[in-house]
């Protein structure tokens, strides 16, 4: 079966028409879908909320990822270039797809190291069978080295002694003496883990079409010969308990985790209806900076932030005395010598021209609540960029002990389209851009009570 796949960007609308089959005409830049895609899809719809579905058009909303109906593949990108224009998006699909990616990986949103996605990426394969190809790629040779067994206590009758004799079920039995009754634990490949390994191969087995990575499916599937070939639901994977040693197979068990949460099959024929791996960007988004923050291999923090605590969703309390409506924050950093610092990330494009540059009335209402809560001493709001950064400063008037303090509350924002982050160099850039807006963040920090000519009091 030829599958067609075609590129989607966030906010983007494309013209699509039904037909008798799927397809996409590279000239007019029409999508063509069969009634069948389209019920699918409106149904499917409904369910995500991923698109808006017009009449003549289908514009992505704030969604990323993959979605496969029948011949049909959907892959949304999100839109790193400011322009509006299919065309100019699509011949940067190649730094877009990576940098999503790499996104990705870093932010713990797909169970792959930003390493491994450089490699497959070099291929050109669609988004499906870059993920397929990690997989395989990383099950094959994990196989390689590694096979997580069981035990099983087994109770049987046996013309020979294993393990120990049931001596009471023995003497009962006195008059077939030659049988002797065991009990004994026999080491099984047959178990959860390996069970949701197989399943999870199985469906990707259906859903590639790589010739390359069914191979490597298929040989892993081989390797797995004496698992039984059994559907595993969602809900029993999250029961896999990882110790030392099987916890080289947890990236692989969540890898499948996102397949098997995302197929959907006709198990009387064993064919993949539909296939969905959509994440919101604004969760990619805070996963991506978060994991920056907290993975100390990338050396965002500059020495200043040495000793500091940092965490993510931190719950500081409750905004009701109740103790209703928790105060979740995205991000906090308290450094050595006390500075406390909020950050949180918005998904949405700031408007340079704009007075308010766009900041919606809410999310100040919001980070009010948090800096008066936790006594925050500088406040971030942070912002993807993608044609110019947006460096601005404000300031709230909180009470805090007694006291009235200003704190500084800083609009930034952070280029996500500049760099080829699967470049070393560019990565490499990448991250020195984002040590520097860390060291601003805290200098300011440090800086309570300093004033600037350009500040602007936020009345809330």
């Amino acid at each position: 079966m030829k599958v067609t796949v075609v590129d989607l960007f966030e906010f983007t609308p494309i013209n699509y028409t039904t037909g008798e089959e799927a397809a996409f005409e590279e000239g007019s830049k029409i999508l063509v879908l069969t009634e069948d895609q389209l019920s699918k899809l409106e149904k499917l719809n409904e369910e995500i909320k991923f698109l808006e579905i017009g009449r003549k058009t289908i514009k992505p909303r704030n969604f990323v990822g993959v979605v496969q109906i029948g011949d049909l593949t959907l892959q949304i990108f999100p839109k790193l270039l400011r322009t509006s224009s299919y065309e100019s998006l699509e011949s940067h699909k190649t730094v877009i797809m990576g940098n999503l990616l790499k996104m990705l990986a870093v932010g713990g949103e797909i169970p792959v190291k930003p390493s491994e996605v450089a490699g497959v990426l070099s291929e050109r394969a669609p988004f499906l069978e870059i993920l397929i190809s990690i997989y395989s790629r990383k099950l094959l040779e994990t196989l390689r080295y590694h096979r997580y067994y069981t035990y099983r206590s087994v109770e049987e009758e046996l013309n020979h002694v294993k393990g120990q004799i049931d001596f009471g079920a023995y003497a009962s039995k006195w008059h077939r003496r030659h049988v002797i009754p065991v009990r004994y634990n026999d080491r099984t490949v047959d178990n959860l883990l390996n069970r949701t390994l197989k399943y999870g191969t199985y469906l990707m087995a259906r859903l590639t079409q790589s010739h390359e990575n069914y191979l490597r499916l298929r040989g892993a599937m081989e390797i797995l010969d004496g698992v039984p070939l059994v559907p595993v639901s969602v809900h029993e994977t999250y029961r896999i308990h990882f110790n030392r040693l099987n916890a080289v197979f947890k990236p692989l068990v969540e890898l499948a985790r996102v397949f098997i949460a995302g197929t959907a099959i006709r198990l009387q024929t064993g064919k993949v209806e539909t296939f969905t791996f959509l994440v919101p960007m604004e969760k990619v988004f805070e996963s991506f900076v978060a994991g920056l923050l907290v993975n100390r291999k990338y050396e965002v923090l500059p020495r200043e932030f040495e000793g500091s605590v940092i965490k993510t969703q931190h719950h500081i309390g409750n905004l009701l005395a109740e103790g209703k409506f928790w105060l979740i924050l995205d991000i906090t950093i308290q450094t050595a010598d006390g500075t406390k610092i909020i950050i949180d990330t918005k998904y949405k494009l700031l408007d340079k021209e704009d007075q308010k540059l766009g900041v919606s009335q809410s999310d100040l209402y919001q980070m009010y609540a948090y800096a008066s809560h936790w006594n925050a001493d500088v406040v971030v709001l942070l912002y993807p960029a993608i044609s110019s950064v947006i460096n601005r400063e404000w300031h709230f008037n909180i009470k805090a002990e007694g006291t009235e303090k200003r704190v500084p509350l800083l609009i930034r924002s952070l280029d996500l389209g500049r760099f080829n982050m699967l470049d070393d160099e560019g990565w490499r850039e990448f991250l020195e851009e984002f040590r520097d807006l860390m060291g601003g963040i805290l200098s300011r920090g440090r800086q309570r009570l300093g004033h600037r000519e350009m500040e602007v009091l936020v009345n809330v």
